[in-house]
């Protein structure tokens, strides 16, 4: 095609979704009804009734920052630019009429708005017709999709946005180009970036059931710990890029989350979808294949729990911390399960209020950042809530590492360890690693998930690795009888 840019009258007809903005906004409103218990039944009904009725009723009360919203900078700037030259300047969208005009209110540009209502869906030919009733003597119109072919034939000029191959040949050349925007490669691709490969290494709890029953010189244990840990991850990788679909309008207000691939638009709620339903089919058919019903039982009860978390349970304070402690916690179940082996009461009391002052180490980052944001509430919590965190948190670490000196002193360890003593050695470095955690959030030099840290933190690693070596001194070396 050739590149025409004179300045002239004809008048511009943008579409929205996909060419305004990077995303398509239909598609994350129906993600956000179906994610809301209250809403769930009244958007299934409407789908089984057309498009343009499902339109217009996910616009109905529909709530979005407009100005969050990932328009695209170089058909916002062209936009901008020609109606700066007297240019008319039209949005027409297949969207829902009330989406529109909240966009259109926001941007303050466009001479007038058309758009889907109830009984009409305002897409391809129907397009056509209110473009060519408004502007019978010639257009130009940015566009996306295969959908705006008919418009494309009929315009005057054109301007193409992320356009695929088969769609750019299935169009031409014939058509003077306006604008041409192509479709920005990501590294890492938005997919992979959506599964939080970041957030695998929390998989690696998985791990502590064998390391705990000292089973890891059975090969066959070892492999199915392996595979429990990779197949984890694919089901929590799907379950993340739902939570990121709900939470869609929460990190465009967030300064780092904002660029997570649904939010910054590079990955479009239906592939979201798509991806998460193979993950989850991927792994709870090769967990039912090759470590049992017991292990897709444990798969089922996360994926569930994450679930109402995600939808429900997140927003109540306290009990959200609490279902982040058993998900924790669940991830050693899952390691049990995975060898065969039941956990002990030990291990699983002292994951617990681990896994606690973690999940209360979490939110006490959150609040904090927020206070510093000049913020006050958030997900049920109140920034005054922040000291009763503090000490709980503190608290319940400690309590895991009393559980720790109870174990040493107990029979279930003298049955196992040659030499219980040498475990005395670990309960110095938990208490310091505990406490460091703790003086690290305070000082807002943590990241977002505490557990992520202490697997990644190199003090942490140092601290774990002594932590393992002196259990398997403690396991295979009889100390006590060098002080005989």
């Amino acid at each position: 095609m050739d590149r025409f840019t004179p300045k002239d009258d004809l008048p511009i007809f943008v579409d929205l979704d996909q060419t305004l903005v990077r995303t398509d906004l239909a598609q994350e409103l129906l993600v956000k009804n179906l994610g809301t218990p209250s809403r769930f039944l009244p958007t299934l009904g409407a789908m089984f009734k057309g498009r343009a009725a499902l339109k217009h009723h996910l616009a109905q009360d529909a709530e979005f920052d407009a100005a969050a919203l990932p328009y695209n900078p170089q058909v916002l700037a062209y936009l901008r630019a020609e109606a700066a030259n007297g240019r008319k300047i039209y949005l027409a969208t297949a969207a829902a009429a009330p989406v529109a005009e909240k966009i259109a209110n926001h941007l303050e540009m466009f001479d007038a708005v058309f758009a889907s209502d109830e009984g009409h869906n305002l897409k391809g030919k129907a397009k056509l017709e209110k473009i060519q009733e408004i502007a019978p003597d010639g257009f130009e119109y940015l566009g996306d999709a295969e959908a705006d072919l008919p418009i494309w034939a009929e315009a005057s000029r054109v301007g193409l946005v992320g356009v695929s191959s088969r769609t750019r040949a299935a169009l031409g050349t014939e058509k003077p180009l306006s604008l041409d925007v192509e479709t920005e490669v990501s590294k890492p691709s938005p997919v992979f970036r959506a599964m939080r490969p970041h957030q695998w290494a929390k998989n690696l709890l998985v791990l502590l059931p064998l390391l705990a029953s000292h089973s890891y010189g059975d090969l066959v244990m070892v492999m199915q710990a392996l595979l429990a840990c990779a197949l984890f991850g694919l089901i929590s990788s799907s379950i993340y890029i739902l939570n990121d679909l709900l939470d869609i309008e929460a990190d465009r207000g967030h300064p780092t989350k904002c660029k997570r691939p649904f939010a910054a638009g590079t990955l479009l709620p239906v592939q979201g979808v798509a991806v998460s339903g193979l993950l989850m089919a991927i792994g709870l058919g090769a967990a039912g294949l090759v470590l049992g019903q017991g292990m897709v039982f444990v798969f089922l009860l996360y994926i569930v729990t994450t679930t109402l978390y995600s939808t429900v349970l997140k927003h109540h304070a306290t009990i959200d911390v609490v279902v982040l402690t058993g998900l924790y916690t669940l991830r050693v179940f899952a390691g049990g399960a995975a060898i065969g082996i039941m956990v002990s009461t030990w291990l699983l009391t002292f994951s617990l209020f681990l896994f606690y002052s973690l999940a209360l180490m979490k939110r006490h980052i959150e609040l904090s950042r927020l206070q510093a944001r000049g913020g006050q509430q958030s997900r049920g919590y109140w920034t005054t809530d922040l000291p009763a965190i503090l000490s709980t948190g503190i608290g319940s670490g400690l309590v895991a590492i009393l559980t720790l000196t109870l174990f040493i002193n107990s029979e279930a360890a003298t049955g196992v360890y040659v030499s219980p003593m040498t475990l005395w050695l670990i309960v110095p470095l938990m208490l310091f690693w505990v406490n460091r955690a703790w003086l690290w959030a305070l000082r807002d030099k943590m990241q977002d998930d505490p557990v992520v840290f202490a697997l990644k933190d190199r003090v942490s690693q140092v601290t774990m690795v002594l932590c393992i070596g002196l259990a398997l001194l403690a396991k295979s070396v009889p100390v006590e009888s060098v002080f005989q």
